[in-house]
C-alpha cells in the first residue's frame, strides 16, 4: 500500500492475554507515551481473559481495544508461561494501520519515539550480534505476513520457546536501532562499574534513555517503597530503586481513577512479605528487607478475603502485624470486585 505522508496511519500497540496482571503496566505505558507529547493512536489487543472492568480502565488510559482469539504455541506445555505468546502475531492483522510500534506492557517511554515510524519492518534492538529483542519493534501490518507466521508454526523451533525466537527465524533480515530505544533493566552480577553507569542513566533528568524496559518482578507488583527484586537472590540482577522510583513517578501522574487498577491483591501482599522474610533470614547485605513499608496499598483491600497476613500461616510463618483486617477501599465498586 502506498500512501501520502500526511495520510499514513500509525499507532503504538501492545497485547494482553491470559491474565490481567499486566493491565496496570499497560495503563502506565500509555501514560508515559502521552507524557512525551505523542498523539498517535494507542491500540491494545486483548483476549477474553481481560475482564470488562479492566478493559474499562485500559480505555480510560487511552487504549483502543481490539478483541482477539489467542494463538497457541504448539510446542509449549499446557498452562506454561509461553503457551499463548504466539498471540503477538495478531499485530500483523492491524491492517488499518501502515506502521505499528509494538511495545511490551512492562516498559516506560521516557522520550518521544514517534520518529521510529519512519523506520522499516523489522526495526528493533539487538540482543547480541544476530538476534533482535521483540519487546519494542517497528512492524508493517500485512495479512500476507500474518499468514506466513501461521504457516510455519508447527515447524519452527523457537530458541527461547517464545515469540521472540520464532520471529527471529522468520525475519532474518532486520534493522538495528540503538539500545537506548529499549534499554533493559538488568545488571551483570558483580560488575559495580556497570551498575553505577546504568543507575546514572536511569536517573538522568532530562532523560537520556528513550525506553526503559522493566525485567524481573514488575514495579506495580512490588511495594512502592523499594524494588522488591532485592528480596529474592535470583532477581538481584534486575533490582534498581532508581528505576523503580521512575516508574512510580509515572504512576503518580495518573488520575486516581487509573491508579486503582494498580492495587495489590492479598495474595501478592503475602508473597512480598514472604520474600522479605526470606531475605531477612539470609541477611542480604543490601538491607532492603529492613525498610519499613509505607505503601498505602498495603491497607487497601478490594477482595472478599482481606486477611492477607493469615496466608503466611499456611506458608509456615507467623503474623507480623496486628490482627486488624485491611480496610476496604471506596474507590472500587463492589460490583467490580469479582472481576478484578
Amino acid at each position: 500500500r502506498l500512501h501520502h505522508q500526511n495520510t499514513r496511519r500509525e499507532a503504538y500497540a501492545t497485547i494482553l492475554h491470559s491474565a490481567h496482571v499486566y493491565v496496570c503496566g499497560a495503563i502506565a505505558a500509555a501514560q508515559s507515551i502521552r507524557l512525551t507529547g505523542s498523539t498517535k493512536d494507542l491500540v491494545i489487543l486483548v483476549d477474553e481473559s481481560i475482564s470488562k472492568y479492566h478493559r474499562k480502565g485500559l480505555v480510560a488510559a487511552g487504549w483502543k481495544i481490539r478483541v482477539i482469539q489467542r494463538i497457541r504455541n504448539p510446542k509449549a506445555q499446557q498452562d506454561a508461561y509461553n503457551e499463548w505468546n504466539y498471540s503477538k502475531f495478531r499485530l500483523w492483522q492491524l491492517t488499518d494501520y501502515d506502521k505499528i510500534i509494538f511495545i511490551d506492557a512492562d516498559l516506560l517511554i521516557l522520550r518521544n519515539i514517534d520518529f521510529l515510524f519512519e523506520m522499516p519492518e523489522i526495526t528493533a534492538i539487538g540482543n547480541n550480534m544476530t538476534l533482535f529483542n521483540s519487546g519494542v519493534m517497528v512492524i508493517e501490518p500485512s495479512n500476507c505476513t500474518f499468514q506466513l507466521l501461521l504457516d510455519h508454526i508447527n515447524d519452527i523451533v523457537s530458541y527461547n520457546g517464545g515469540d521472540q525466537g520464532y520471529l527471529n527465524e522468520i525475519f532474518t533480515w532486520w534493522h538495528r536501532m540503538p539500545k537506548h530505544m529499549n534499554f533493559l533493566k538488568h545488571f551483570w552480577s558483580g560488575d559495580q562499574v556497570e551498575r553505577d553507569l546504568k543507575t546514572n542513566l536511569f536517573a538522568a533528568e532530562p532523560p537520556v534513555l528513550y525506553v526503559l524496559h522493566y525485567l524481573g518482578l514488575k514495579p506495580w507488583l512490588c511495594f512502592r517503597d523499594y524494588d522488591c527484586n532485592w528480596n529474592n537472590d535470583i532477581y538481584h540482577e534486575f533490582a534498581s530503586d532508581v528505576a523503580h522510583r521512575r516508574w512510580w513517578k509515572v504512576h503518580d501522574s495518573m488520575t486516581k481513577k487509573l491508579q486503582k487498577y494498580c492495587l495489590l491483591r492479598s495474595k501478592q501482599k503475602a508473597a512480598l512479605e514472604w520474600d522479605r522474610r526470606q531475605a531477612e533470614k539470609q541477611n542480604y547485605a543490601d538491607g532492603h528487607w529492613k525498610r519499613n513499608v509505607t505503601d498505602p496499598r498495603l491497607k487497601i483491600c478490594f477482595e472478599k478475603f482481606c486477611y492477607w497476613e493469615s496466608m503466611l500461616w499456611h506458608w509456615g510463618e507467623t503474623n507480623w502485624t496486628d490482627s486488624t483486617p485491611a480496610t476496604a477501599t471506596t474507590s472500587v465498586p463492589t460490583a467490580s470486585v469479582s472481576r478484578m
